[in-house]
């Protein structure tokens, strides 16, 4: 029968993986002596005086783990008796003798006059092997010299009830974790929470246990690029290896997973959208944590491809409504006239809100979803906009008053233009207040009011020139 782990040896192997950053302060850690001043108030004061994480926390990680789970850090009435200072702690608790116990805490003097607490996991030879903060900038397992142990300290009884949300968070920062790709297209796979299809735009994550709702976000970062995802699948390989609960590597990297079966190695799988946003191809090495930050970039579904290099978006529209099982034919003009472009943009939104895979964009309040019918005319009214009649090859009076340059530029793309700029300025309107302040900031604030009617202009004025191309011309065209 497996040994019971202490509760605060538990914690400290659930935060295993948190590292000082390289710039800054990394926020969990410094959201430690809060924590410690809410649950021991008389404490309050001197958790305040921890400002930077450059300051050595090796203390501060054991005060932690002892906090959380209802045991006082060492405290005593000035600063050399109290928690930071990593010598205090051989006043800790009661003295373990010479043969320590998983859980106990260890206090380190080094040649040089400094000192490192920490808590023991095992013996190793001639070596502690310790579980701490501030070991090579990191919470990790390290060995050390047994020779240099000048204190084993027991914990006391717990001071007051342990605070389960902080006892059972999971693990901070999961370093040097195998990434592959999962999902999408070309790895069709359903959620195993929810069950929807996985694809090739959202921001995701499979981890190898069930996490239990609300699920949190995770951030992946490599090569100094990072992405906030949700945790939209159980994997890869195991479905029972919560490996950041035990400070653990990923079953996984052993070679063979839960069942024997051979692995990649890998221990966390990203979605085609996630990998492509820290660049990450087929495979490689990243760090994750859980996190309570929004996903970076709130999914936005576009029928076309935003990231295309064809000239022609509109074009690439009717193909992926055609592709919607949705065809037409734009041959001939519209019946009924001209086409009142109000409706053909508030159309066009209906179609960017209801199509897009994954959609959670709601529509405006009052609207609907557009019908077959109604999509069926917007295809016909955006093809007539867009396509060619085969009417006369050179400039009408409508182009040919922009004159010859910058009529045949504009020629055959100013509805496109024009429709493209209202809906996605329509679009912005609705869903800004998700979007990157930037991007709100110059299309939603002051210059809206300018944007969207030189669009409307420019639908208005390319409209005109299809009729001109569609009607019999009355005098030759500008050549």
């Amino acid at each position: 029968m497996a040994a019971t782990i202490p509760p605060w040896l538990a914690t400290m192997r659930q935060i295993t993986g948190t590292r000082a950053l390289d710039s800054g302060d990394n926020p969990v850690i410094m959201s430690w002596p809060q924590k410690i001043g809410e649950l021991f108030p008389d404490t309050r004061d001197y958790c305040r005086e921890y400002t930077h994480d450059s300051i050595a926390w090796c203390g501060l990680t054991v005060g932690y783990c002892m906090a959380v789970n209802g045991i006082k850090p060492v405290f005593g009435g000035d600063a050399d008796s109290r928690f930071l200072w990593a010598l205090a702690w051989r006043q800790f608790g009661t003295d373990a003798g010479g043969t320590p116990q998983p859980g106990d805490v260890l206090v380190f003097e080094w040649s040089g006059g400094g000192h490192h607490v920490t808590l023991y996991e095992e013996t190793n030879g001639n070596s502690y092997v310790c579980r701490g903060g501030n070991q090579d900038h990191q919470v990790k397992l390290s060995n050390f010299p047994r020779s240099r142990c000048i204190a084993i300290r027991r914990p006391p009884a717990a001071a007051i009830a342990p605070t389960a949300d902080s006892v059972h968070a999971p693990a901070q920062m999961q370093s040097r974790v195998i990434a592959t790709v999962f999902g999408g297209a070309s790895d069709p796979k359903t959620s195993a929470y929810d069950g929807h299809m996985i694809d090739d735009t959202e921001l995701g994550v499979a981890l190898p246990a069930h996490i239990s709702d609300p699920r949190p976000n995770v951030s992946v970062s490599k090569d100094g690029k990072t992405v906030i995802c949700k945790v939209v699948h159980i994997g890869p390989w195991d479905t029972d290896d919560a490996y950041w609960k035990t400070g653990a590597r990923p079953q996984a990297e052993s070679g063979v997973d839960s069942q024997g079966h051979r692995t990649n190695g890998a221990g966390i799988d990203l979605t085609p959208a996630a990998a492509k946003a820290i660049g990450l191809i087929d495979k490689g090495e990243v760090d994750w944590e859980f996190v309570n930050a929004p996903l970076t970039i709130p999914f936005i579904p576009f029928p076309f491809h935003r990231d295309s290099t064809s000239p022609d978006l509109v074009q690439q529209l009717l193909a992926q409504l055609e592709a919607a099982k949705m065809p037409t034919n734009p041959t001939t003009p519209p019946a009924g006239g001209q086409p009142d472009i109000a409706t053909l943009i508030a159309e066009a939104l209906k179609v960017f809100q209801t199509l897009g895979p994954g959609s959670q964009q709601q529509l405006p309040t009052g609207g609907t979803a557009a019908t077959p019918d109604q999509l069926q005319q917007f295809i016909k009214v955006l093809g007539a906009l867009t396509g060619d009649f085969g009417g006369p090859k050179g400039l009408g009076q409508v182009n040919g008053a922009l004159g010859d340059t910058v009529g045949n530029l504009l020629d055959g793309k100013k509805s496109a233009i024009g429709i493209i700029g209202s809906v996605l300025t329509a679009v912005l309107h609705v869903v800004g207040p998700s979007l990157p302040a930037a991007v709100t900031t110059a299309i939603g604030g002051p210059l809206a009011p300018a944007i969207l009617p030189i669009f409307l202009g420019l639908t208005a004025w390319g409209a005109l020139g299809k009729f001109e191309k569609w009607m019999p011309p009355t005098t030759p065209p500008k050549q």
